[in-house]
């Protein structure tokens, strides 16, 4: 078969040229469409992220400096007032007192050591007892708090963690309050002319009192064994330090009497006379141990606090301290103090309380309020209180057998 003239061996077949489909154009630029609204759409996303990252990062801060307040209504509101103005007579005054103006580290040992003692604030002067926060807050809390409290009432300037820590370790070795303003004179001299610091003479020492704590009666089980060397108590069992004299004295004629059911206390306390149980009261109201309590029930701390602080009205229960006293302290001669009890203990009281405590001569209150708390209630405002530094000290001067 011959070839073609014409033909051409590099020839290769084609379709010939044919015009495109109008959907196809249409398609082409709706993916353009799509594909720019994309993109400006990530954009406005990515800036939009960012605004709210840093939107957020602000509101950390806000909320890392509100910690401050948080803290000083948790454990100093009771006492200065939210507002900072004190009590007339008794608690001094957080505005305009050079404490806060002066040099930082005034507060901080304040709040670390506590204070025993007179103090003048704005011409006044106070003489009662601060407790020390040492133990309870961190430094970080402490420096929170201090920073809260310059910048409200003081001269704004903000408490690092790092500040603190320093203080804590120089002073590591004082294990006592600071005896009045005449004591924190030494720190700084800005806080202004203060009142001399008497010691008080020691209480005559009751040997009997001290037997009984120490070795029991007639061969009986001694206070020490459960309660602790210095009253601090342990777990399930009651700290003692502190407590009104008077409050310790009842207690163990009701345990005597059974009209507080105990098999443990009720036959230590048949062994007591009248002296002996007043003694006992005296003794351990003067007494003042570090807290060993610490939350152990895994209760809501926050519910806790609101509990102590605020009560609840909707199930008609009062705040702790609208009886026991600021900071949880007690009203002698027979409130007790509430703060640094060992937890159990405390949830276990509220318990019976509330299941029985009718019978509990002296308990008039506490019954229907304990009855209405639940069980996640009383562990929460029991590792609460556990929080809270102890109560000082109580001086017992003429106190009557009751």
């Amino acid at each position: 078969m011959s070839e073609h003239p014409l033909a051409d061996e590099a020839f290769e077949p084609y379709e010939p040229r044919r015009p495109v489909p109008l959907p196809v154009y249409w398609m082409a630029i709706a993916l353009a469409l799509w594909g720019a609204v994309t993109l400006w759409n990530d954009s406005t996303a990515q800036s939009s992220g960012v605004g709210q990252r840093l939107a957020e990062a602000g509101d950390m801060t806000r909320r890392h400096s509100a910690a401050g307040a948080d803290l000083f209504a948790q454990r100093c509101a009771t006492c200065h007032q939210a507002n900072g103005a004190g009590v007339a007579g008794a608690v001094p005054p957080l505005q305009g007192s050079r404490f806060l103006g002066a040099n930082p580290q005034l507060v901080v040992q304040i709040l670390l050591h506590g204070i025993n003692g007179p103090i003048a604030v704005g011409g006044d002067r106070f003489d009662g007892h601060m407790p020390a926060f040492g133990s309870v807050l961190d430094d970080g809390q402490i420096a929170r708090l201090v920073t809260h409290l310059r910048a409200t009432w003081g001269n704004g300037g903000e408490v690092e963690a790092a500040f603190v820590k320093a203080q804590r370790q120089a002073t590591r070795e004082r294990h006592a309050s600071w005896n009045g303003g005449a004591d924190l004179v030494s720190l700084d001299p800005a806080v202004g002319p203060q009142p001399a610091f008497l010691s008080a003479p020691p209480a005559p020492s009751d040997s009997v009192a001290m037997a009984l704590a120490r070795g029991g009666k007639a061969g009986g089980w001694a206070c020490s064994a459960c309660h602790g060397a210095a009253g601090e108590g342990r777990s399930g069992v009651p700290r003692l330090a502190g407590l009104p004299a008077d409050y310790i004295a009842q207690a163990l004629l009701a345990f005597s009497t059974g009209t507080r059911p105990s098999d443990i206390m009720g036959p230590i306390a048949r062994q007591l006379d009248g002296p002996e149980r007043v003694g006992l009261g005296r003794l351990y109201a003067t007494m003042a141990s570090a807290s060993r309590a610490r939350p152990e029930l895994d209760g809501d701390l926050a519910r806790g606090a609101t509990l102590a602080l605020q009560g609840d009205d909707r199930r008609d229960v009062p705040s702790c301290f609208s009886c026991h006293g600021p900071s949880g302290f007690g009203v002698a001669p027979i409130v007790p103090a509430i703060a640094a009890q060992q937890p159990a203990y405390t949830a276990g009281r509220l318990a019976a309380l509330g299941r029985h405590g009718k019978d509990d001569a002296g308990a008039a209150v506490m019954p229907s309020v304990a009855a209405r708390l639940s069980d996640a209630d009383r562990r929460a405002v029991a590792d609460y209180l556990a929080t809270l530094p102890p109560s000082p000290a109580i001086d017992t001067d003429t106190k009557d057998a009751r």
